[in-house]
């Protein structure tokens, strides 16, 4: 696949991601909703995760960078955004805090994305 292609796929895997975790957070801090919803935003997250995955792998590889600091610290990132759903289940009285940094941990992997440092 192109440059391109995976760097589109990889935004998706982002947007299905940050959808999941907003309505999971939203749910948390509204009270709750119905198990069906709850499983789309699972199976969003989920979906999500793994497009993000297998895209950035691709783009690593399209790339030939090796695996330099900035990518390990991308690859924290997903995990941590992986535990995130569980997180904002188990602690919907955290709901706040996650809310507000989901977005601070997008920022920084954006960054690290755009800047490569180390």
């Amino acid at each position: 696949m192109s440059l391109l292609t995976y760097k589109v796929l990889h935004i998706l895997g982002i947007s299905l991601i940050l959808v999941a975790l907003g309505g999971a957070a939203l749910r948390a801090l509204g009270g709750g909703i119905d198990g069906s919803a709850r499983k789309l935003a699972g199976i969003t997250h989920g979906v999500g995760l793994l497009i993000v995955l297998v895209s950035g792998f691709g783009l690593l590889a399209r790339l030939d960078l090796g695996f330099p600091l900035w990518v390990w610290l991308k690859l924290t990132i997903w995990i941590v955004a992986g535990v995130l759903l569980v997180l904002i289940r188990r602690m919907p009285q955290h709901a706040t805090i996650f809310w507000f940094a989901i977005p601070i941990l997008t920022g920084f992997a954006a960054y690290l994305a755009l800047y490569k440092p180390f």
